[in-house]
């Protein structure tokens, strides 16, 4: 595993900041999906800070307590306490209190398995907590636990969080930060398949990608070849029924009859599952932009989830026997066609950026994608105060000047089917390489390819490599 600089998350630094110089008791919530990089942000925080950290593994609660009574005794210089309670435990800490205190614990969620536990600590953070300097910060990754002992109204710590902050994984601009010498081709492969997870990412060098992905993912000894299977494990109760979900979805099953059809599931049973995959960040369900519509379809929003259900799973077991040559072929033969998919979320996210640094003619307050029965727009934009659109198409390929003429066009066309009379309309085109943008340009077309997201996106400091 390589060693990266911290990136991104400024804007949860400057929050702790502002949370850890108010006076008082502060309880903070630090969520996510597994590798995220919670850990990383919280203790990049305490660099500078006085603080107790623990991290909590998956046992019994005594043992948890032991490891949080080990780092009392750490940072007072006092032998190892025995408290039998986490209440004496921060009892002892809040009457040692001479300013500001940040407690740290990590994987708080292996406590909350414990209803006695979730329990005592109600009384820790009303009662004992109440009066002190303490910051708490509480990180857990079971999405499902926290919701409920936190958000659900009928929990004993409901509403007594002061700030929660949920980490996102890296958006794909930030690939060039954790990679100086990266190419926009290679870094589009690379958001493909690890989805800006900063642990997945650790697992790259950035040089000779495919390889890299072959390596990592189809050699039964690599750990991205079993995370998937392990996180759902880890997650979820009925992770059998779950892996055949998202088994559906790698097909192309979208629509909750198709999905429930596939996987042998009642159709009024099938939304609960879905559901609890999109709280987890698994799946997104879509609805088309500038259309109303009832019923949405469901997408991959994890595009390591996305790679590993299209060409892991499928070959789970002969890649574990040490029999890969079935996947490595689908994956050589597919890939390109799955980056096509993942495309059109690095092309969605380009064009935030875009709208965000005013680059645009109009600042576009939605996005997403549009269809209708057998047509689709990969991206429409859209301000409705102004009733201005953007419609654009996202292609993997490099597009000839007639080719792209063509897919515009085409898009022109297909924008008629939309509906929105007397909107001022622009047409735009994303695409790996594109031949004349300048003379698309000049008819009043906007139109990127891989340069300009490297122009762009890329820090100006270090040559790419080509």
């Amino acid at each position: 595993m390589r060693s990266r600089k911290f990136v991104d998350r400024e804007e949860e630094l400057r929050t702790l900041e502002r949370l850890y110089r108010r006076e008082g008791f502060t309880l903070v919530l630090v969520t996510g999906r597994r590798r995220i990089g919670k850990s990383r942000l919280v203790r990049e925080f305490l660099k500078d800070k006085e603080a107790i950290a623990v991290q909590f593994e998956k046992r019994v609660w005594e043992y948890n307590l032991a490891k949080l009574n080990g780092e009392i005794g750490r940072y007072f210089g006092i032998p190892v306490p025995n408290f039998r309670t986490f209440t004496d435990a921060f009892r002892f800490i809040a009457s040692q209190g001479k300013g500001r205190l940040v407690v740290f614990l990590d994987e708080f969620s292996y406590l909350l398995r414990y209803s006695e536990v979730e329990a005592e600590f109600q009384s820790v953070v009303d009662e004992v907590l109440g009066g002190s300097d303490v910051m708490l910060i509480l990180s857990a990754s079971s999405v499902g636990l926290l919701k409920r002992s936190f958000f659900d109204y009928s929990s004993p710590l409901y509403g007594r969080s002061d700030a929660t902050l949920n980490l996102q994984p890296l958006g794909f601009r930030h690939l060039f930060e954790w990679f100086p010498r990266l190419s926009p081709d290679d870094a589009v492969k690379l958001y493909a398949v690890t989805s800006g997870v900063p642990r997945y990412l650790e697992l790259f060098s950035g040089r000779d990608v495919e390889d890299e992905i072959r390596g990592n993912f189809f050699d039964p000894n690599a750990f991205l070849f079993r995370e998937a299977k392990a996180l759902l494990e880890e997650e979820l109760r009925e992770p059998e029924t779950y892996y055949t979900v998202l088994e559906a979805v790698a097909r192309g099953k979208t629509r909750v009859n198709e999905i429930a059809q596939y996987s042998f599931i009642e159709p009024k049973n099938t939304a609960r599952y879905l559901r609890i995959l999109e709280d987890i960040g698994i799946l997104k369900r879509e609805l088309p932009v500038g259309r109303r519509a009832k019923r949405g379809a469901y997408r991959f929003r994890d595009l390591y989830f996305a790679f590993w259900f299209r060409f892991v799973a499928p070959h789970f077991e002969e890649i574990e026997s040490g029999f890969p040559e079935g996947a490595l072929e689908d994956f050589n033969t597919g890939f390109n066609r799955y980056l096509g998919f993942a495309f059109e979320e690095v092309g969605r996210q380009f064009l935030i950026e875009l709208n965000r640094a005013g680059k645009l003619p109009f600042r576009f307050t939605k996005v997403g994608r549009w269809w209708h029965k057998s047509e689709e727009i990969d991206l429409l934009a859209l301000n409705e105060r102004e009733k201005k659109a953007l419609f654009v198409e996202v292609k993997w390929k490099g597009l000839r000047e007639k080719e792209a003429r063509g897919v515009l066009k085409d898009l022109e066309r297909k924008a008629e089917l939309v509906g929105l009379e007397g909107w001022g309309k622009i047409y735009g085109l994303v695409a790996k390489t594109i031949e004349n943008k300048n003379n698309l340009k000049e008819n009043g077309y906007l139109v990127w390819d891989l340069k300009d997201f490297e122009r762009f996106l890329a820090p100006k400091t270090e040559p790419r490599n080509p």
